[in-house]
């Protein structure tokens, strides 16, 4: 795999050992703690109706408050953005408010507006830009920080998005995560009276434990005691599920090498709560693939969970076709892969990426020339 997709891919471990959880480490900004105030520029659409036209101040207390901090050039963040908007939908009339913190810099604003526009959230979904200010960058490529995301993400110890949190009727902080990570569930169980901040703070602290355990028995080769503990993390934190389904392929194919225990678990993504999880399954596939001479079974598996993340991104992600067409390829459909990696070129197209734009045309061509030199039937 090249560097430039590399450097795209989010690996299996910080997919599925990314952060879900406020760090016990850092006490400046934890979970029961007061909600900062949102410091916003501009509210998009109808944003600015339900804040008063207010975009600075505290959060009001009473309502439940889903605020995720995102960047529309994110596909994680694409992704989660009309599922955050399906919730304000369900959630609207049961007080619930469900606020977009934009961290995308000023200067995409134009471009921004028109993302919100088009996705067209219902009325409790208020997307708002972050309010900037001089703060120099430390390098010329680096976006500026927000006044929201250095009052919210910074002190918690939250470097990437979306990353949403979760503010109680009482102005304090509830949950922290990623939208697609058992959102839901901690919304449902708010509004029904059934949510314990207290407890959930501490099984995150203990499955955060166990997470950090799994990695050092990776790290020394105890591989049976790694999936165990996997195991005694998804028990303390159901939501973890995909998250464990993930890791137990990591540790499996990627790290132990044990090639059909790895395809076995890498199949079984398809039977729990990763089978959603596009970013993920795609990931896996890219990895499978890249193996030294991976075996068909392992190419037929890896070519599954690439179909369900096109079919998740609806066909219209270039990096999910261009991993299909390379199974297809693998698999000896050399016209299917021709196809797909068309599209993918087309797709990528519209990226501010020119090396991977390259790359993509460079493989489309390897896929042409070897349908070329294929004997005719």
């Amino acid at each position: 795999m090249d560097v430039a997709r590399a450097a795209l891919l989010v690996t299996v471990l910080q997919l599925a050992w990314g952060s879900a959880w406020c760090s016990a480490a850092d006490e400046s900004l934890s979970l029961g703690d007061p909600a900062p105030p949102l410091q916003i520029a501009r509210w998009l659409g109808r944003g600015n109706r339900l804040f008063g036209g207010d975009a600075t101040g505290p959060l009001e207390h009473g309502a439940i408050h889903a605020v995720t901090f995102v960047d529309t050039r994110s596909d994680p963040c694409r992704e989660a953005l009309p599922h955050l908007a399906d919730l304000a939908g369900r959630f609207r009339r049961r007080g619930v408010a469900f606020v977009a913190v934009v961290t995308d810099p000023p200067e995409r604003e134009e471009e921004v507006v028109d993302f919100f526009r088009e996705l067209d959230g219902p009325a409790g979904f208020l997307p708002g830009l972050d309010r900037y200010d001089d703060t120099p960058r430390r390098h010329r490529d680096e976006d500026p920080e927000g006044r929201s995301w250095r009052a919210w993400m910074a002190p918690a110890g939250e470097d990437g998005v979306p990353t949403t949190f979760v503010v109680a009727a009482d102005g304090r902080l509830a949950w922290i995560g990623h939208p697609l990570d058992g959102l839901d569930d901690v919304i449902d169980r708010m509004v029904a009276g059934g949510f314990d901040p207290v407890a959930e703070a501490a099984a995150a602290r203990r499955a955060e434990r166990l997470d950090e355990d799994a990695r050092t028995a990776v790290e020394l080769g105890q591989w049976e005691r790694a999936l165990e503990l996997v195991d005694e993390m998804v028990a303390v934190q159901p939501r973890l599920a995909g998250r464990g389904a993930g890791m137990k392929v990591e540790i499996t194919l990627f790290q132990q090498r044990d090639l059909d225990a790895g395809v076995q678990a890498a199949a079984a993504l398809l039977e729990g709560p990763a089978a959603d999880d596009a970013q993920l399954l795609n990931d896996i596939a890219q990895r499978i693939l890249d193996l030294p001479a991976p075996p068909p079974r392992a190419i037929a598996v890896a070519d599954t969970l690439a179909t369900r993340a096109d079919t998740l991104l609806e066909h219209a992600n270039p990096w999910a076709l261009d991993t299909l067409a390379q199974a297809r390829f693998l698999a000896g459909d050399r016209q299917g892969a021709v196809a797909l990696q068309e599209r993918a070129v087309e797709l990528i197209a519209a990226v501010d990426d020119r090396r991977e734009q390259k790359a993509m045309r460079r493989r489309l061509r390897h896929y042409r020339e070897s349908l070329a030199e294929e004997p005719a039937p």
